[in-house]
């Protein structure tokens, strides 16, 4: 067993290289899988910068968001983008067009992102 206390999930790790190409303005992320192979779930805490966000996505699983700070977008393909606070929840289904991120004057935004199957990465998401 791994304990990571809170003091410790507050200083969150930049943006690993391999998410680079995936993510627009100052992002941090942990991961905190263990035990499953990345492929089949995994378990990020991210923070996203005032106006970070990442590129168009979906999940072969699906995706459940937790925010836990913060205030941020949503925006499914076809839909308009939802703000998202601190302890809202969503549940993206297997498949859908999405991207996340935090609102340009905000706070910024950390969420807990549980991701089910492979990320399949799409198109930089164009902020208008």
């Amino acid at each position: 067993m791994e304990f990571i206390s809170s003091d410790d999930l507050r200083e969150i790790p930049p943006l690993p290289q391999k998410y680079h190409e995936h993510f627009t303005g100052t992002t941090a992320l942990r991961e905190l899988t263990v035990g499953a192979p990345p492929d089949e779930a995994g378990v990020l805490l991210v923070r996203f910068e005032p106006g970070a966000r990442n590129a168009w996505h979906r999940h072969t699983g699906g995706q459940l968001l937790y925010v836990t700070e913060g205030e941020g977008y949503v925006q499914s393909r076809g839909q308009e983008p939802v703000v998202v606070r601190a302890g809202d929840v969503v549940a993206c289904p297997p498949g859908e067009d999405h991207w996340h991120g935090a609102t340009p004057d905000g706070p910024g935004m950390t969420h807990l992102a549980v991701t089910y199957g492979q990320i399949v990465w799409l198109e930089p998401h164009e902020q208008a």
